[in-house]
């Protein structure tokens, strides 16, 4: 894949830097999650529920209109902003056969250890095995995936896949802040895992995950690792998915606190679609010597990960709060994309209209840019923070072999959108599908 001196030198800092807190695990410039430290945090949501682990809350009564899941959502009236073009970031040419390694539950000396037979990051034993697929359909990120995210204000999201009719899609998972308990969709922040959800992630920097209500059957652990963490031990989303959610970036960076409570916390917003096996590690991603996040040990070239959105805050020159960053990560390529925009970019030079800029050339694009896997580049393509309410997304077609990330304003949905948007319907056609992932924002 062609790529600009600029990412190069990008993904070198990145990898110099990864030694802090989890290792190479953080986001694009290594700022994704750090504040979660070496393992799952005792804080407890916000929702005021306490854990209930396995509730679903699909029973409870609808208020203002809203169901929920294969009912719908219907519209959400956002906070009023200055209406942008939107855009897209779109990656082709997603999957390919290959490996990774994946840990499992072996006594030391098992000749099933035959990528590590050593200890994990706090001193237990690690053994992986070398997992191989043959699948070229979007592969690894056809395997189960959980959502991350953090600093952002949520107010509605849902998640599609393909159902027992190739010409539909479901919802399959839902949230509205209007209701506030999930339908098939859990919360686990620290210890506290809840259909409840307040929607808002702004006041603490903690990490908080997004999963199916439904468990994870993992067996004895000698050819999955199971670990003593009920929280995460739920199913992610497999094969095609589509996550869309409304939620804002706009907040004071002065109110965000450490997740522990202990001062001032990390402000920068960071939502992540990745493995789900990689956050059943041992330590939800942060052990570092012991998961499938890579198979070299310098770049994400293993299990797979995707940055869907990172604003990079690490006080270094490729930080800047008024841009977002996204790449995937897998045994693929190692890195696709995940250019950013530094601390020499300025927001105010470009129209307020802009979504997505060419961070190499300084530039809005007038078309939405293509990065292709093992292939060419459109620029160096990197977001505007948003001002305001956004719907993003995030779509991974096996048909197509392609994701597609979009921003768009709810007052300019785009009319290959519009079966979605605003109204997050109970069912989307596959046309609707196909019509999504060939957008290129803005047009």
């Amino acid at each position: 894949m062609e790529r600009s001196s600029f990412f190069v030198q990008f993904v070198l800092v990145l990898l110099a830097c990864a030694c802090g807190d989890g290792g190479d695990l953080g986001g694009e410039g290594g700022g994704g999650g750090q504040s979660s430290g070496g393992g799952p945090s005792t804080v407890t949501t916000g929702a005021g529920a306490g854990p209930s682990s396995g509730t679903t809350g699909a029973g409870a009564g609808p208020s203002s209109g809203t169901t929920g899941a294969g009912g719908g959502l219907g519209p959400h009236v956002p906070e009023p902003s200055t209406p942008t073009r939107g855009g897209t970031m779109t990656f082709t040419n997603i999957g390919a056969p290959g490996w990774w390694p994946r840990r499992i539950d072996r006594e030391p000396g098992d000749p099933a250890c035959d990528y590590k037979d050593g200890d994990d990051t706090w001193g237990g034993h690690c053994c992986m095995t070398e997992h191989h697929t043959t699948s070229d359909r979007l592969a690894p990120f056809d395997e189960e995936m959980t959502l991350i995210m953090k600093a952002i204000r949520v107010k509605q999201l849902a998640v599609y896949q393909p159902g027992g009719d190739p010409a539909a899609w479901q919802m399959v998972s839902s949230w509205d802040a209007r209701r506030g308990v999930g339908s098939n969709l859990l919360v686990t922040e620290g210890q506290n895992t809840s259909a409840d959800f307040t929607g808002d992630l702004t006041k603490k920097d903690c990490v908080t995950y997004f999963m199916q209500d439904k468990p994870f059957p993992c067996g004895d652990g000698k050819d999955y690792y199971c670990p003593d963490d009920p929280g995460i031990m739920h199913l992610g989303w497999a094969g095609s998915k589509l996550v869309v959610f409304l939620a804002s970036m706009t907040f004071d960076d002065a109110d965000v606190e450490k997740c522990d409570g202990g001062g001032q916390g990390h402000p920068g917003p960071w939502v992540a679609f990745v493995a789900s096996e990689l956050i059943r590690d041992g330590g939800r991603k942060w052990n570092g010597l012991c998961n499938c996040y890579s198979k070299t040990g310098t770049v994400g070239d293993g299990c797979g990960e995707i940055n869907v959105f990172e604003v990079v805050m690490d006080n270094n020159d490729y930080s800047n709060r008024e841009f977002m960053s996204t790449g995937v990560r897998s045994y693929q390529e190692g890195h696709v994309g995940g250019s950013v925009c530094g601390a020499s970019c300025d927001r105010d030079a470009f129209a307020d209209d802009v979504e997505v800029v060419d961070a190499c050339a300084q530039q809005a694009y007038e078309k939405g840019p293509v990065i292709e896997a093992g292939g060419r580049s459109d620029g160096c393509p990197t977001w505007r923070r948003p001002d305001g309410d956004r719907y993003f997304m995030i779509l991974l077609d096996e048909a197509q072999r392609a994701i597609q990330v979009a921003v768009i304003h709810p007052e300019r949905i785009p009319s290959a959108a519009a079966e979605m948007l605003p109204d997050l319907p109970g069912a989307l056609s596959r046309a609707s599908i196909d019509a999504m992932v060939s957008m290129r924002l803005p047009e």
